[in-house]
């Protein structure tokens, strides 16, 4: 064969670089032949084939030179050259730059049959373990695989049934439970429509449904809640949220409720998913606004309820939930209950990133945390309130204000069918109407219900053009709400022009009023605004709490003024007058409508009070006046 000249500085006598690198060669190979069962040989090229044949690094047939050096098949190719080799391709590679650089080889094997059989295991085993690790990564065929439905069998137990999806509310604790065994389990699971691959951080509750909830409940047909204790866990809050909203936004708003309105760890939220029977809970579809647990669930909750909004992104709005039909269906059933107490919490950017997000939450009233700092320091809690408020998407509640529910959507269209069918009264089965009369009875009465749970993050700011529209969309909307007989409405410490807060107030009076609650405290208002007030309040109002503590201008006389004024059908009426300019006698009789009269009345008859001083000549001492001094009314 035609080899290429021999570098000068190849083999064992090429010079003194030849030299140089043939006892560092000496040195390693010495190094290395303290270990046991260690043999080196050389192979040159002059004198044929090496003689090897291996597989892997096993020598696995000798010929040739090899044969002649006593190399026998099952010794292990250790080294090549000084280099250690993990591979044929590493061994063939050795050889061939020995080959082209016209050098001998020398190798060393290990002859240690029993360390090489003991290494060949546990290479085996490695690989063993390794395809084992790769078919653990590999996608399930479905939620019905064996191997998923063990490993969901041996972590979620059934614990017991319990009477009443009402008492089936969920711990955040069981939640958190919930999710951090999905997240180190979902890497094998796919979205059962786009067979996409699934993570805990973008998973939806439709995704955990087919995953988990429906697996896991089917032989029992349970709830999953049952699936967690035997124990009934009446709901401390009831949750409006759709299931395409990302379970981790859904933990973070509950997790940030929990935290503001100081909801004990053992208390739990009201979550349909995980309260109803999800293989059989359909059986409850059509019942009517108060026939369902959903309903329970919120008389037992003291109709607390919380909305959680999830975030904008590319392919959708923010607040999804404001057009799902579910959602707003839950919202209408609490609208004649008088005291609900709506809170809205929504996941928004915090500023810091493109990951940063934080929960905002709107509340209708002050926390118990604000109330007690309120009454600490009065105008604190307001102040706290409004700070937390401040970064809520105005858009979010632009949204609110225009929701629409004959154009709501759901994922099953017989449920939306049903549903509107409920509202419109119509017998289940039949197509719905497309239009109703109670279609926009249900829509003005959910915007009122939305606009009073903003109404102090934007009736409070000073407003600019922009503002002003949306303040009045959000006094549009609670006005349109004839139906409605209770409104309280809180103006206090808010910052502008006295005037136009009331009469914002005022402009949000639905006809149809009976009972008002107006906060007007800290407001600066003096008589003349009294005077007014009382002249525009609604005729059909027959009970009225007003709060005008700590506010300096008000007197006697514009309590008096307004009292006359009201209108004629108020049979009930209460008034805080802490820290104003009237008498202790009026602060003391305002709780009821009788007392704040009768003060009124007393006060009338006092009239005002003259002191005539009369000087006469005093007759027993000459050059002396005596005078003569008389209070008398003057009317």
């Amino acid at each position: 064969p035609n080899f290429p000249a021999r570098p000068g500085s190849a083999g064992s006598g090429g010079g003194a670089a030849g030299s140089f690198r043939g006892a560092e060669l000496r040195r390693s190979v010495k190094s290395q032949s303290a270990f046991a069962g260690l043999t080196k040989h050389d192979f040159g090229h002059a004198l044929g084939d090496h003689g090897l044949t291996w597989e892997d690094t096993i020598v696995t047939a000798v010929r040739g030179q090899a044969l002649k050096k006593g190399v026998r098949p099952g010794w292990k190719i250790y080294m090549v050259d000084g280099q250690v080799v993990n591979s044929g391709q590493d061994i063939w590679a050795r050889f061939q730059e020995a080959k082209w650089q016209w050098r001998n080889s020398t190798v060393c094997f290990v002859t240690d049959m029993l360390a090489i059989r003991a290494e060949a295991a546990r290479a085996r085993a490695a690989k063993i373990q390794a395809e084992v690790e790769r078919l653990a990564r590999l996608p399930f065929e479905g939620s019905h695989d064996e191997r998923h439905m063990e490993m969901v069998k041996e972590e979620f137990k059934f614990q017991g049934y319990v009477d009443g999806a009402e008492n089936r509310s969920i711990t955040l604790r069981q939640l958190q439970r919930m999710m951090d065994w999905s997240g180190g389990h979902c890497h094998r699971w796919r979205d059962p429509k786009t067979r996409a691959k699934l993570t805990i951080e973008g998973m939806t509750i439709y995704q955990i449904n087919h995953w988990l909830l429906k697996p896991a409940t089917l032989e029992k047909d349970c709830s999953f809640t049952e699936m967690l204790t035997s124990q009934k866990q009446p709901p401390a809050w009831f949750v409006i949220q759709w299931w395409g909203e990302k379970l981790q936004e859904l933990f973070m708003c509950l997790k940030a409720h929990q935290a503001l309105r100081q909801v004990p760890e053992t208390s739990g939220f009201w979550i349909g998913a995980y309260a109803n029977r999800q293989n059989s809970w359909q059986d409850e579809i059509g019942l009517g606004l108060t026939n369902n647990a959903m309903y329970r669930a919120m008389e037992l909750a003291k109709f607390k309820v919380v909305m959680t909004l999830d975030q904008k992104t590319d392919f959708k709005p923010a607040a999804s939930q404001l057009s799902r039909m579910w959602c707003d269906y839950e919202a209408i059933m609490c609208l004649d209950e008088p005291n609900v107490e709506l809170d809205i919490a929504a996941v928004h950017s915090a500023g810091n990133g493109a990951t940063a997000r934080a929960v905002v939450i709107l509340t209708k009233g002050l926390t118990d945390a604000e109330r007690d700092a309120e009454r600490m320091i009065p105008g604190s809690g307001y102040k706290q309130k409004e700070s937390r408020e401040r970064s809520f998407s105005t858009d979010i509640i632009e949204r609110a204000l225009a929701v629409t529910i004959q154009k709501a959507e759901t994922s099953d269209p017989s449920h939306r069918d049903a549903i509107l069918n409920i509202l419109a009264g119509k017998e289940q089965g039949q197509p719905p109407l497309q239009d109703s009369e109670q279609y926009a009875k249900a829509n003005k009465r959910l915007r009122a219900l939305f606009a009073l749970t903003c109404w102090r993050r934007i009736i409070a700011i000073t407003a600019d053009d922009s503002m002003k529209d949306l303040q009045l969309a959000i006094t549009d909307a609670i006005r349109n709400d004839t139906w409605r007989e209770l409104l309280s409405l809180d103006l206090a410490f808010m910052n502008g022009a006295a005037t136009e807060k009331i009469g914002l107030a005022m402009r949000s009076l639905p006809p149809s009023i009976k009972e008002l609650s107006l906060n007007l405290g800290s407001m600066n208002i003096s008589d003349e605004h009294l005077l007014a007030l009382g002249g525009i309040l609604p005729t059909s109002l027959e009970s009225v709490d007003f709060k005008l503590d700590h506010n300096s201008d008000i007197s006697n006389v514009g309590i008096a003024n307004f009292v006359t004024n009201v209108p004629p059908k108020i049979r009930k009426q209460a008034m805080d007058l802490k820290g104003t300019g009237v008498s202790k006698e009026f602060q003391e009789r305002s709780d009821t409508l009788e007392g704040i009269k009768s003060a009124i009345y007393a006060e009338a008859q006092k009239g005002n009070l003259c002191t005539t001083v009369n000087l006469l000549p005093n007759k027993e001492a000459r050059g002396r006046m005596s005078y003569l001094m008389e209070r008398s009314k003057c009317y």
